[in-house]
């Protein structure tokens, strides 16, 4: 039973990981490199295309900015982009609605001079709807800017829904008086070539721009879920240490009912080793039969969980209408590994004290 429930829970929990992981990831770029004020982007971004490794390049506008709709007015994060670069580092493509309620995605590549794209939970904030328009207020000479709402955008990450706008790249570099874009976004050619690129960017750079992974930009979140999945595992393994308990009382109470049988083997000649490895097996042998049963309960439960809606989740809470689950490999092996060790301990303490009876005690009064 300890087996089975630490498989499903840490299966959740990698799930839970990989949704959220993929959400972060559609909305960010897999590598930025910041652009300091004054440089010159347009060389910078010809060596980054010019580099082994690199698939596309996307560059982007990021400041904060205040939107004001009727009598809301909220903090938010501003992204001025170029939809058709965007879309080929990361998803956006996949998260943006120009038409509310509409299932199909974005159909046009480019947003309009003073359009904007407002978060799901931005836009419900502030009570506008599609076609109405907002005002931008920059934060340099607190101006006010008209914008009229284009689209949703929906990535399933309420930090992000409720805190992003999207405009023009052209469009934002105005409203924030910048002369070019304050960083590039980067996809490699691989997820595994990622920190490997990372590094060379640094390097062909010299140090000057700095160089970001989505993971660094996320380290505090990520370090969290981490912990959080470490800590489950932690908590759920004492369950399976109750169990080998009950298989160290099980191997004593057999050491006591079997006394008279160790005091004849060691009388014709059985070793104290010979002894000890017999209580050892018969330990390890529930321990087996216990891992690949709770194994079999496993991924049997998780079967169901993937296949069958057993429990809902509220999709306006957790924007997932089912538990995600993936169980990893790495996973059960971590599992069955230190069950076969707590097992393994838990038959040392029986098996030593079968193997230090005295044979003549053990027969004196048979």
């Amino acid at each position: 039973m300890g087996v089975g429930a630490l498989i499903v829970v840490l299966g959740v929990m990698s799930g839970f990981d990989e949704e959220l992981k993929a959400k972060m990831l559609g909305a960010n770029s897999p590598i930025v490199v910041r652009i300091p004020p004054g440089a010159d982007s347009s060389q910078v971004i010809q060596k980054l295309k010019g580099m082994q490794g690199v698939s596309a390049v996307a560059p982007f506008v990021y400041g904060q900015a205040l939107i004001k709709a009727e009598n809301n007015v909220q903090g938010i994060i501003l992204r001025g982009i170029d939809i058709e670069q965007e879309a080929k580092v990361n998803r956006i493509k996949h998260y943006i609605d120009l038409i509310e309620g509409s299932p199909q995605l974005l159909s046009r590549a480019t947003l309009h001079s003073k359009e904007i794209i407002l978060g799901k939970e931005l836009k419900k904030n502030l009570g506008v709807d599609i076609g109405k328009e907002v005002l931008l207020i920059s934060p340099l000479d607190r101006k006010s800017h008209r914008f009229r709402v284009s689209g949703v955008f929906n990535c399933g990450m309420y930090d992000y829904d409720a805190n992003f706008a999207f405009i023009d790249l052209k469009q934002a570099q105005d409203f924030f008086a910048l002369l070019g874009p304050t960083g590039i976004g980067i996809k490699p050619g691989s997820e595994r070539d990622i920190w490997k690129l990372k590094k060379a960017i640094q390097k062909k750079m010299g140090g000057i721009f700095p160089v970001y992974t989505w993971m660094d930009l996320n380290k505090n979140f990520l370090s969290a879920l981490k912990l959080e999945k470490t800590v489950m595992f932690i908590i759920l393994t004492l369950i399976i240490i109750v169990a080998c308990f009950n298989i160290t009382s099980g191997l004593t109470m057999n050491v006591l009912e079997k006394t008279r049988d160790i005091g004849i083997l060691k009388a014709i000649g059985a070793t104290n080793l010979g002894i000890k490895t017999i209580f050892i097996y018969q330990g390890l042998i529930m321990g087996v039969l216990g891992g690949g049963l709770g194994l079999g309960l496993g991924l049997g439960l998780g079967y169901l969980l993937k296949n069958y809606q057993f429990i809902k989740l509220p999709p306006d809470v957790y924007y997932l209408n089912k538990i995600p689950l993936s169980i990893q490999k790495t996973d059960i092996w971590l599992i069955l590994l230190s069950t076969f060790l707590i097992t393994l301990l838990a038959t040392f303490y029986p098996a030593r004290q079968a193997a230090k009876l005295d044979p003549v005690e053990a027969l004196r009064y048979e």
